[in-house]
């Protein structure tokens, strides 16, 4: 297989520097539906290419969650899946994580365009130049794969090509994963009950990680040192939506078809209800019992008497006690 070349051109390394910038600073600014399509366009000013699929899986699952098409149709993504056997590329790209592989590294072009690969799952899509890199977090088995596509056969990818596509896989991934918790991050922001110091992952309900936070990770390899992290070690409780299990605090809230899952280190103030919590974060801001139980819709009375429940749960006797806890 050729290798990457060491140097780029000045200008290449000017246009892949913006699009770094561009990628990161986008995810405040594009819509999150939108942000995947809008990185792609952001990849053609880069790497000239007529077609794309970007996708993302798991290695348990062998299977993709998403993908995001640049002028191909959606039945592409089955073919490509039905010609595993007789695609070169399958193996090779897990055999090469993070490097780029042109299909004339694997085939001559004569032996491509005569091959049953070519005639069945790319000839009938125009496409004629084949461009395909891989990245694996082994830590989660979450992959993602990034193939370009071009229709015309007489331009090929170049080494250039390559190179830039290494560069930019890793800045497209983390930042479209930066984008989706920015959004969930902003909407928790309006809630008062969300915990501070929590961490997130996006999973199905058998609790494998569609999409994950490195703390979130890094939190659970803390609690479960001895195991492979490629799903959730403890059982989804939809039933209760939030709980506590070998320390952590849990709780559950859909996101579209999959499960938001959000952690944190059990603390003191997890043995509180609800309305406890509102109670506490609302005074916390500094409001007093009128103007506590005025935001909650209660009355100053009620307010006192869940304080005096709360003291009792947490064995203290005072404001100034409580909001050390926090």
């Amino acid at each position: 297989m050729a290798q990457l070349p060491q140097k780029t051109s000045a200008q290449q390394q000017d246009k892949l520097n913006k699009l770094v910038a561009d990628l990161y600073l986008g995810t405040s600014k594009i819509e999150l539906a939108e942000y995947r399509d809008w990185a792609l366009a952001q990849l053609q000013n880069l790497i000239a290419f007529d077609g794309a699929i970007w996708s993302n899986g798991h290695q348990q699952t062998v299977r993709f969650h998403n993908h995001t098409l640049v002028n191909v149709p959606e039945s592409l993504t089955q073919c490509l899946l039905d010609s595993l056997s007789i695609n070169p590329l399958a193996d090779k790209l897990f055999d090469n994580l993070g490097l780029p592989i042109d299909m004339r590294d694997l085939m001559s072009d004569e032996a491509f365009y005569g091959s049953e690969v070519y005639l069945t799952c790319f000839k009938p899509y125009g496409i004629e130049r084949i461009l395909s890199s891989v990245h694996l977090d082994e830590r989660t088995g979450l992959f993602t794969l990034l193939t370009l596509y071009r229709f015309e056969r007489d331009k090929p990818f170049s080494e250039q090509d390559k190179y830039s596509q290494k560069q930019a896989l890793y800045h497209l991934l983390t930042a479209a994963k930066h984008a989706l918790f920015l959004q969930l991050e902003f909407a928790d922001n309006n809630q008062t009950t969300t915990h501070k110091n929590s961490h997130k992952a996006i999973c199905d309900n058998q609790g494998y990680f569609h999409q994950v936070q490195t703390s979130f990770i890094d939190l659970l390899e803390q609690f479960y040192p001895n195991d492979k992290l490629l799903k959730l070690p403890f059982s989804l409780e939809m039933t209760t939506k939030s709980y506590q299990v070998d320390g952590l605090q849990v709780e559950l809230r859909p996101f579209n078809d999959l499960i938001i899952v959000e952690i944190w280190p059990q603390g003191p103030l997890d043995s509180l209800s609800l309305r406890e919590q509102e109670i506490v974060q609302t005074l916390a801001q500094g409001l007093t019992f009128k103007e506590a139980a005025r935001e909650l819709g209660l009355s100053p009375s009620t307010v006192s008497n869940h304080l005096y429940r709360i003291y009792q749960k947490l064995n203290i006797g005072s404001k100034g006690e409580l909001f050390k806890l926090l």
